[in-house]
């Protein structure tokens, strides 16, 4: 049996890692298309509603509205959510990105400037990752640390997300 050159092994394994995120990029854009799918369909529905009812009020000249303050939902929200995220592919790792667009996606967020994301993705959705994987020891932090080219790898390691409190007899 030939023995594979040391340079074709790291190929091949940069190779899986890039098939692998292809394949989580692919589910990622097709929950993406079926929400905008759904999303038009329901736009145009509001379009045909308002025509019926004033044919003077345009819809084209609504303007869309961004709504920041209690983007979430409830308190606590974002971290339940990246909780669901992480036990249902668990055991497996998800990427720090595809947990940011399933973010987006769920909470209906929207960007102004790639700067913008990349900061909501450091301070929101980073550090509740970092606290996860930290203090609270629900999850970990599948990469190296150390190099911070690297997109950051997660997986759930706690148990359910239901918390059991024992009452003193």
């Amino acid at each position: 049996m030939r023995k594979t050159p040391a340079y074709l092994k790291g190929l091949a394994e940069t190779r899986g890692r890039l098939a692998g995120d292809v394949q989580r990029y692919q589910q990622v854009l097709a929950e993406v298309t079926a929400s905008l799918v759904k999303a038009q369909v329901e736009l145009n529905a509001c379009d045909t509603l308002i025509r019926k009812f004033d044919e003077r009020l345009d819809p084209d000249l609504v303007q869309p509205i961004h709504a920041w303050q209690g983007r979430y939902g409830k308190r606590g929200a974002l971290r339940e959510a990246i909780i669901e995220l992480l036990q249902a592919r668990a055991p497996e790792s998800v990427t720090t990105t595809e947990i940011g667009w399933q973010m987006q996606l769920k909470f209906g967020i929207s960007f102004c400037h790639p700067k913008e994301r990349e900061a909501w993705m450091t301070n929101s959705i980073g550090n509740c990752l970092k606290k996860l994987a930290g203090k609270e020891g629900l999850a970990e932090a599948c990469h190296d640390r150390s190099n911070t080219g690297e997109v950051g790898l997660w997986r759930w390691v706690g148990g359910s997300a239901i918390a059991v409190v024992s009452i003193p007899q």
